[in-house]
């Protein structure tokens, strides 16, 4: 079904509140990775008075059969966690082998505002926090899954007076960002994605450079509709992007992601690739969890060229 590159699970949604071990309002956007044979998604469970966790789900085939842990591995409110104090969101998981460790960049909601905050585990079972990485507003941050001369690469989305581009920054140690670029920019006039731009899952390295799955955004009549986009970034300056899809490549279609509590929502946080082709799992109108699969060469054939931006 659908009218987009990818394709949906004939299982969706795959995951449901009423699929949790936990009272909730909401499951969705899920990090994905791969881990010890089995996929693993970090869920953002919206408990029934409001507030977000993060939870690990487990599944040998990536689409049915979750188990999903009880306890969160990274809990809203914690004492000395003040910019936590209202929830742990839409959790991206990036594993740097050259570190052996996977690492999860989330937002941080608080009475200060949305800020990027950075965990990290060996085994997806317990997380330490690293602490907050971008101050408020700031949201939808990845981590590139190789350093560059030493330095981690995160992409984020900072909102900048209503203006919501895509930019990069480097760490020597996680700590102090710095060398900032705009790497994806709004696009103009009545684009799909001419409202906000913002990172999905973590760039997949390609033989033809790091592909990033974006969500775009337009208002109609006032409401917003989320799809999803793709961009190849340069392999050796993944600041620069050297193609993007003119069109969106993924939008709400099905019943559970046009009725929700976010209506006319696909929010991909997730990405596999597996074999060929790429599992993408993403939020569904802000209430439950989806999977879409699509081949990659469908994908990057779907991209454009775009000149070189002066620096």
């Amino acid at each position: 079904m659908g009218t987009g590159i990818f394709s949906r699970s004939d299982r969706n949604p795959i995951l449901s509140p009423s699929d949790l071990p936990v009272p909730a309002g909401a499951v969705l956007n899920p990090g994905a990775v791969e881990h010890d044979g089995q996929v693993v998604l970090l869920l953002r469970v919206e408990d029934r008075a409001g507030f977000s966790d993060i939870h690990v789900a487990r599944s040998a085939n990536g689409v049915d059969g979750w188990r999903v842990e009880g306890e969160p591995i990274l809990r809203h409110g914690r004492e000395g966690l003040r910019y936590e104090k209202w929830g742990c969101e839409d959790a991206r998981v990036t594993r740097l082998d050259e570190d052996g460790q996977w690492y999860i960049t989330y937002t941080a909601y608080s009475p200060w505002g949305a800020a990027v905050a950075l965990a990290r585990s060996d085994d997806l079972v317990a997380a330490e926090r690293v602490g907050l990485i971008f101050s408020p507003n700031n949201k939808d941050a990845v981590l590139l899954s190789r350093k560059y001369d030493g330095r981690y690469v995160v992409l984020h989305r900072p909102d900048a007076g209503g203006i919501e581009h895509i930019w990069s920054a480097t760490s020597p140690d996680l700590i102090h960002w710095g060398h900032p670029h705009c790497v994806l920019p709004e696009a103009l006039g009545p684009a799909w994605d001419a409202v906000k731009v913002g990172a999905g899952p973590p760039p997949l390295p390609t033989d033809a450079g790091w592909l990033l799955i974006y969500h775009g955004v337009k208002a109609y009549g006032g409401r917003y509709v989320y799809r999803a986009g793709a961009a190849l970034l340069d392999d050796d300056e993944p600041y620069k992007v050297a193609a993007r899809s003119p069109t969106w490549l993924f939008q709400a279609e099905a019943p559970y992601e046009l009725s929700g509590l976010s209506p006319n929502v696909v929010f991909p946080t997730g990405l596999l690739r597996r074999g060929e082709e790429l599992w993408m799992y993403y939020g569904a109108a802000d209430t439950c969890v989806g999977l879409a699969v699509a081949p990659l060469k469908a994908v990057l054939a779907a991209l454009e060229a775009t000149p070189p931006r002066p620096e």
